[in-house]
């Protein structure tokens, strides 16, 4: 498919950039009105969602848009995306301003514009063409839009479970939605790679830690809380999760065999056959790693602020990415084991991992036969576990299939979510929204 820059499209876009939706784990910290002057925006640019649609408006700032077809023949239909976007970081490194959407070398330069203002842009911007045009679909079409992706709120429940809350108190069930995820990449030879997030890892975070008395730091005694708790964490992390393969890795690793060459093709092939020899690829390759078991990280620490000052309190909080199999409450009896005398775990948050969709359904069906008809038969799917999270986790309750996959084609000219100098070129803004025009026809 030939993509060319959408002027109109781009403009809109620039507008969405130049929101500063930032959001934080305090409601109380953030400028609400940078959100409604978003909404009003997306109410000038798509006049015909906001007049065809009926619009719930759920907590600060989450927008929850509903048509309900007259006589619907399939289940219904979801976009999500998310509004909000990370802090900008040192604004010195930025060489654009990171809330201007200034447009430059054709690249659209802004906090958000691959993460995820992109995709909903493109959604809007696809519902809005076919509704414009007079078509109806024969399925209730739901679009969700977020305002917390980027945060834990600490203050009250996250966005994206305010959401669902709404669509579980008017007994919906979605039979498919698209989310953040993956997207298409330049493979080899000439040929293209569609990454399907199909499952998620959940993110759960779990602080390991000890309290005492504290005093002063000439006076240890036999070992200090600070010591005991660092004793967890190297036991922990010298004892990881053995690796196993779930369905969903094994379809992954088998789909992207055909655009591998040599031993790690035939590994991909056939991963039960060569499992030990796939194993061995894992301990080299952190992705590979994280596919095939649950994960610990630790990322945080709190002691004392002095050093001559025994801390009362010691905590170390680490990252755990549970596989599907595992739960929040496996995975704490198996750290229990590396616990000393003393040292106690809390679950801080997370949820237990929502179970995977799989690449043998209609739907998923669907995405190939839109894809092959936009980009020719040089295109291959892959089917794949995301470890990161995303909003999607929450919907769990009220979700048949999750697909995690955003219909932009990525090359070296995208500047990196979370990254300085965040961008995207403007010509790659139209090839998401022609995938969403064109599954909404189809499905």
């Amino acid at each position: 498919m030939k993509v060319t820059k959408d002027k109109k499209m781009t403009a809109h876009f620039q507008k969405i950039i130049q929101c500063a939706t930032i959001s934080n784990e305090y409601g109380n910290k953030v400028d609400w009105r940078e959100f409604g002057k978003l909404h009003q925006w997306l109410q000038k640019f798509y006049p015909t969602i906001y007049r065809e649609f009926r619009l719930t408006e759920i907590g600060e700032a989450g927008l929850q848009f509903c048509f309900k077809a007259d006589n619907p023949v399939k289940e219904p239909l979801m976009l999500m995306a998310h509004q909000d976007v990370v802090e900008v970081g040192d604004l010195a490194q930025w060489t654009y301003d990171p809330f201007s959407g200034e447009l430059v070398d054709d690249c659209v330069y802004g906090r958000g514009t691959t993460d995820c203002k992109h995709l909903l842009a493109a959604e809007m911007e696809a519902v809005e063409d076919v509704f414009a045009s007079g078509w109806r679909p024969q399925y209730d079409l739901y679009i969700s839009l977020g305002f917390g992706e980027e945060i834990y709120r600490a203050d009250g429940p996250d966005g994206a479970r305010l959401l669902c809350q709404n669509l579980q108190a008017e007994g919906v069930t979605i039979g498919c939605t698209f989310d953040e995820g993956g997207s298409i990449v330049h493979g080899k030879d000439d040929t293209l790679v569609a990454r399907i997030g199909l499952g998620e890892k959940a993110c759960v975070n779990i602080e390991i830690y000890k309290d005492s008395a504290g005093g002063h730091a000439s006076k240890p005694g036999l070992g200090t809380a600070l010591g005991a708790v660092a004793k967890a964490i190297v036991d922990i992390e010298t004892h990881p999760y053995p690796y196993r393969l779930i369905p969903l890795a094994e379809a992954q690793l088998k789909a992207a065999a055909a655009v591998e060459d040599g031993d790690k093709k035939r590994i991909y092939q056939e991963p039960k056959k060569y499992w030990e020899e796939l194993c061995a690829l894992a301990r080299q390759n952190p992705e590979l790693d994280a596919m095939l078991h649950t994960t610990f990280a630790f990322t945080m620490a709190q002691a004392s602020n002095q050093p001559n000052v025994l801390p009362s309190h010691v905590g170390m909080t680490m990252s755990c990415r549970i596989l599907q199999g595992d739960t929040i409450e496996s995975v704490m009896q198996y750290l229990q084991q590396f616990l000393p005398e003393g040292v106690r775990m809390r679950h801080v948050s997370g949820e237990d991992p929502m179970p995977t969709s799989t690449p043998d359904s209609d739907d998923y069906r669907t995405v190939e036969r839109v894809l092959h008809t936009l980009y020719g038969k040089n295109i291959t799917l892959v089917p794949f576990l995301m470890l990161g999270a995303t909003d999607t986790h929450y919907y769990a309750p009220v979700v048949r299939r999750v697909f995690r996959f955003d219909g932009f084609l990525v090359d070296d000219r995208w500047g990196g979510a979370h990254q300085v100098n965040e961008r995207i070129p403007a010509d790659a803004l139209p090839g998401s929204k022609q995938f969403f025009k064109t599954f909404l026809l189809e499905y």
